[in-house]
């Protein structure tokens, strides 16, 4: 069945109604894609638990206090 021009033309034009649309009726997971949080924790908490081997993997990789934007209001300075 071919698509009718006009109807490309509507959805390209009034995408940000579908995508919103979509997203509401959906359950997906971008809302947690888009938020950073959880894996900046997950890297800040591999690096305050990694020591010997693991330590020296994740140095190799780049991870250090400095790479991991994310702030832990629970360590000390």
């Amino acid at each position: 069945m071919p698509v009718d021009e006009r109807k490309v033309r509507d959805l390209l034009r009034n995408q940000h109604i579908f995508r919103e649309k979509v997203l509401v009726e959906i359950q997906n997971y971008e809302s947690t894609e888009k938020n950073p949080t959880l894996e900046h924790g997950l890297l800040q908490y591999c690096n305050d638990a990694a020591y010997g081997d693991m330590r020296e993997l994740i140095t190799d990789v780049g991870i250090n206090r400095d790479s991991i934007p994310f702030h832990n209001f629970n360590a000390r300075k």
